[in-house]
């Protein structure tokens, strides 16, 4: 059996690993919820637990819709009189919109922020430190969020104030293709291009990370307990070892047999083989699974 984080030739960025890496969010939305009731109003509509925390704390989760499908990514980092939420990059307009409708009698309220926002995803086992101290230097808000199971934390500022938090953290910030190899590296998917409003939790692989098994009621939580119950999903995303270069995506994945099996979303290469990112039919999703893509062996992995 493969799993990606004991593979030595699969390592991601180094800094993720020993420190802290930045990465700089520019394309996420954001809405601020202020009010009394703003966590407990918040709590009953998404999959992650809001209505505990503290100034200064954080957590990531999903809002979905009455079929327990996907419609954004979310993250929630807590201020003293707010909850700042960053939502997935074209999503915050529909999102303010269904969250708005469930707004009534709560005394909360719903807004976008008086003044333009950026989000910095940090990674690591000094990623909550190093948040905090940007945080108070830029007049942010942070809160330790765990993506990658490596230490995490969000961070929020006014997009006045980024080139200058650019430029105090150069050496830490991740490229491109660094976070692709990073998120991959710790098969972590993203909306819009692993998965979409057509998937629940479960297709995403996000069930186990996104969403929390005991907290109370929750948008779409009928459908979501229903399917983790009966365990059945046709399709799932899937982390793929391939020996040799990346296949692109939208590259199809066939079974030994030669029938195609599914499709590949992501892909990068790291030193003589590539990581994946699949959605795959449930039969074939077993760790260790042989596969091929693009006339190349595939393994299935097991996500750290």
């Amino acid at each position: 059996m493969s799993t990606i984080g004991k593979e030595p030739a699969l390592g991601g960025p180094e800094r993720a690993r020993t420190s802290v890496a930045i990465v700089p969010r520019g394309d996420w939305g954001t809405l601020v919820v202020s009010g009394p009731e703003r966590g407990s109003w918040l709590e009953g509509l998404v999959t992650c637990q809001v209505g505990k925390l503290q100034p200064g704390q954080g957590t990531w989760g999903l809002t979905l819709n009455r079929q327990g499908k996907i419609q954004s990514v979310l993250w929630v980092v807590a201020a003293p009189d707010q909850l700042w939420l960053g939502l997935a990059p074209g999503t915050v307009e529909s999102v303010e919109a269904e969250l708005g409708r469930m707004l009534i009698m709560e005394d909360a309220e719903l807004a976008r922020p008086g003044s333009p926002r950026q989000w910095f995803a940090l990674h690591g086992p000094l990623a909550l430190e190093r948040a905090d101290e940007l945080a108070r230097q830029f007049a942010g808000h942070a809160g330790s969020l765990d993506w990658s199971g490596l230490g995490g934390a969000a961070l929020l500022v006014e997009q006045a104030r980024v080139p200058d938090l650019m430029a105090a953290c150069q050496s830490e910030l991740l490229s491109e293709q660094g976070w692709l190899q990073l998120r991959l590296e710790r098969g972590l998917p993203e909306l819009g291009t692993d998965f979409d409003g057509r998937d629940r939790p479960h297709e995403a692989a996000l069930e186990r990370r996104a969403v929390n098994w005991t907290k109370g009621c929750y948008l779409g939580q009928e459908v979501v307990c229903m399917q983790d119950m009966r365990g059945k999903v046709k399709r799932r995303i899937v982390p793929l070892i391939v020996a040799g270069a990346p296949p692109a995506p939208g590259s199809t994945v066939l079974a030994p047999d030669g029938q195609s099996v599914g499709e590949v979303t992501s892909s990068v290469p790291v030193g003589a083989r590539a990581l994946a990112l699949a959605r795959v039919k449930a039969s074939f999703l077993e760790p260790a699974g042989k596969l091929e893509v693009s006339g190349q062996p595939a393994e299935v992995a097991k996500a750290p």
